[in-house]
């Protein structure tokens, strides 16, 4: 089975997806600075635009751990040679090394710590890489997946537009991998298990694939395979699974979205008044914008 993905001719209506929906529902006054910062006066696009670029810790941990995967699914498509576990591991080392010595963090921008702990870092990063070369997906990869490997989507391009139900919409998946007649999707997770928008995650990457690929429902087998603390996976039954009421939750959320726009159909916001903070310890402990929200927590 060949995969090629369909490309969309662009057009600036404001299009659905679980991130941006996530942001939108936490807070709105993050959702504006997230996505609208070019029509923000409140404050200057430089700074907006600084603190978008702000990163975490946990952040950068699933960067690394991702990339290292990629650059290794790369390989195994030129050569199935046994992985070299010390250059394995090493590569990961360099990684950490250069991702957490280029970027600004929020924890230490915020001033949460002098800088991140490192050897807590390193100790994750090669907890979540031993858990994937020693779990079944890597094995299940070298002895059935590779007969296909000509054909594996890994980290494709671009953001993963989409069309479900007919609304534009991205779904940005980490693996595609053909296997005889089926198609299954991998998605690695660092960060802790959340059932529940993980499934919903899946089913968007099932309705997408089916979408693209014009590939029946029942072909496709979506799984998030958890890497930390321990090896687990998530998996759903795209067959069985009613999709018109996820259907049904993209078009609410994303009629929701549009209601704070004042022309969707171009992506032009309202103002940034009518995007209400959401003030919560938790919440704008977490959010990269908080100085532009409580003045007294900017830095110096």
């Amino acid at each position: 089975m060949e995969l090629k993905y369909e490309s969309y001719q662009f057009t600036p209506v404001l299009g659905w997806s679980i991130s941006r929906y996530e942001v939108f529902d936490k807070c709105k006054r993050q959702y504006y600075y997230s996505y609208y910062s070019k029509y923000c006066s409140a404050a200057p696009v430089y700074k907006i635009n600084k603190l978008k670029e702000l990163t975490s810790v946990p952040l950068e941990i699933g960067n690394v751990v991702h990339d290292v995967i990629e650059t290794f699914l790369h390989r195994l498509q030129k050569s199935d040679r046994d992985i070299d576990e010390s250059r394995f591991f090493e590569y990961a080392r360099t990684l950490v090394s250069k991702y957490f010595t280029e970027k600004t963090f929020m924890e230490v921008y915020y001033g949460v710590t002098d800088n991140p702990d490192m050897e807590k870092v390193f100790q994750k990063v090669d907890r979540c890489l031993e858990n994937f070369i020693n779990g079944p997906i890597y094995s299940w990869i070298f002895m059935a997946a590779i007969r296909n490997r000509n054909n594996w989507m890994i980290e494709p391009g671009g953001f993963g537009e989409t069309r479900l139900d007919g609304l534009k919409a991205y779904c940005k998946m980490d693996f595609l991998l053909p296997v005889d007649n089926e198609v299954h999707i991998l998605d690695w997770k660092t960060g802790s298990k959340d059932p529940l928008k993980h499934a919903s995650q899946l089913l968007g990457y099932a309705a997408a694939t089916n979408n693209n690929f014009n590939i029946p429902l029942k072909n496709i087998f979506p799984k998030i395979v958890y890497l930390h603390p321990v090896y687990d996976e998530l998996e759903v039954a795209c067959a069985k699974l009613d999709f018109s009421t996820l259907y049904a939750t993209i078009r609410e959320q994303t009629s929701e979205m549009y209601g704070y726009c004042d022309d969707f159909e171009k992506n032009i916001p309202k103002s940034v008044e009518s995007f209400p903070m959401n003030p919560s310890p938790s919440l704008c402990r977490q959010c990269k914008f908080q100085e532009l929200c409580f003045p007294e927590r900017k830095p110096g």
